[in-house]
């Protein structure tokens, strides 16, 4: 009986040949799996907002909101009350939460527009309406009663005169934050 060797003068064999495809096309998918999960991993979106600010004679600047571009829970903003440099005004509350809601046991919020049934919250929204800008340099209006940050919407910003004993001054500005990305959405300048 004659023993016949066979021989592969191709190099690879066709096996080794499909096993290295596989192997190339499973690196190649889990390489694009991770790049396209890094785009919706990047966190919830925040809205845009454009706001107005009038000047009053009495030494109060209404901030108003004309647009949002998503509708959100107001708990889900803060806002900053920020001086001619940029820092944060400290005083007071210059910033915080903007919805009134209790955070481990603490009120917090400026809104003068309380719709619950929390007593707590309710006086605190009777001080802020109250208030001239010397507790509560910032307060705010939901104007519409929705609970959202909307389009009509408006923060008041003290200063000084007849009705108003807050720090604001020009070149002061109205910071307003989306929590959930940490993007300023807007801000209203005062001048």
């Amino acid at each position: 009986m004659e023993q016949r060797i066979v021989k592969n003068d191709e190099g690879v064999s066709p096996v080794i040949a499909v096993i290295l495809m596989v192997a190339i096309t499973v690196v190649l998918a889990a390489v694009l799996y991770v790049w396209a999960a890094s785009f919706l991993e990047q966190g919830e979106s925040a809205p845009i907002a454009t706001f107005t600010v009038e000047t009053s004679s009495s030494g109060e600047y209404y901030v108003k909101v004309i647009k949002v571009s998503k509708q959100e829970d107001l708990a889900g903003f803060s806002y900053f009350l920020k001086d001619e440099t940029g820092s944060t005004y400290v005083g007071g509350n210059g910033f915080g939460e903007i919805a009134l809601q209790m955070i481990a046991g603490e009120e917090h919020g400026i809104e003068r527009t309380y719709n619950g049934d929390d007593s707590q919250l309710e006086s605190r929204a009777g001080n802020v309406s109250a208030d001239d800008g010397t507790e509560y340099p910032v307060n705010f209006n939901d104007n519409d009663r929705d609970g959202k940050l909307s389009a009509g919407d408006q923060f008041t910003v003290f200063g000084t005169g007849n009705n108003a004993n807050g720090p604001a001054q020009s070149g002061w500005k109205l910071d307003i934050q989306f929590d959930a990305s940490g993007d300023i959405i807007g801000w209203g300048e005062i001048n």
